[in-house]
């Protein structure tokens, strides 16, 4: 089997893969374990939450569509860019560390993690990888965007990257205020001190997070 074969039959195994393990699993252990709903993005009374729910959900279906086309169409059709092989592996590199980023990352949140914005109270989660960023599966997501756009580099791919950025600063910035109201001076606290996707980077002023 040759390498772009590899590829084209692997893209489409890691977007199930994704899936199975960073979104259906996680929602059924959550229903055993707790008997609550993972997905709550259609409580929230914000409308501007549900857009941005929707457009992650497309965001993710269009993900997707792309790995099966890859894998139906291959390189050529699609406009791929002609890259080394190394960076090919770089990128599959990238999305396997993004991927396990994300369920350890759900893991360590337990009973807090949601799809979207609970109106039920949950608990602050400041450890492990929490400690180190405060939307490592956010972070862990993006990697895996990024590793796919290295994968299968395309102007397509990467304005999936921008766009995925776009999202996701959007809806970080509604969990914190809502994280804010929620916790008070506990997330105040964290958010000063850990950054947002980066170590470092993104920290907020007491000011900046509304209460």
């Amino acid at each position: 089997m040759d390498a772009e074969t590899l590829h084209r039959l692997a893209l489409p195994a890691s977007a199930v893969a994704f899936l199975l393990f960073a979104m259906v699993l996680p929602t059924a252990r959550l229903r055993r374990r707790t008997g609550q709903a993972a997905f709550v993005l259609h409580r929230r009374a914000n409308p501007f939450q549900r857009v941005i729910g929707v457009c992650m959900g497309l965001f993710i279906l269009g993900l997707t569509a792309w790995s099966a086309l890859y894998a139906a169409l291959g390189s050529e059709r699609l406009g791929v860019w002609p890259v080394p092989d190394a960076v090919r592996w770089l990128g599959w590199a990238v999305l396997l560390a993004g991927l396990v980023v994300v369920l350890v990352a759900q893991v360590q949140m337990g009973a807090s993690w949601r799809i979207g914005i609970d109106r039920e109270p949950t608990a602050l989660v400041t450890d492990g990888l929490f400690s180190v960023v405060r939307n490592p599966i956010f972070a862990g997501m993006l990697w895996v965007v990024v590793g796919m756009a290295c994968v299968t580099p395309s102007a397509w791919t990467w304005m999936a990257c921008a766009d995925y950025v776009l999202l996701v600063s959007l809806q970080a910035r509604l969990e914190e205020e809502h994280l804010a109201r929620l916790h008070g001076p506990a997330y105040r606290e964290y958010a000063a001190r850990v950054g947002r996707f980066l170590p470092g980077l993104g920290r907020l002023e007491p000011a900046e997070v509304t209460a």
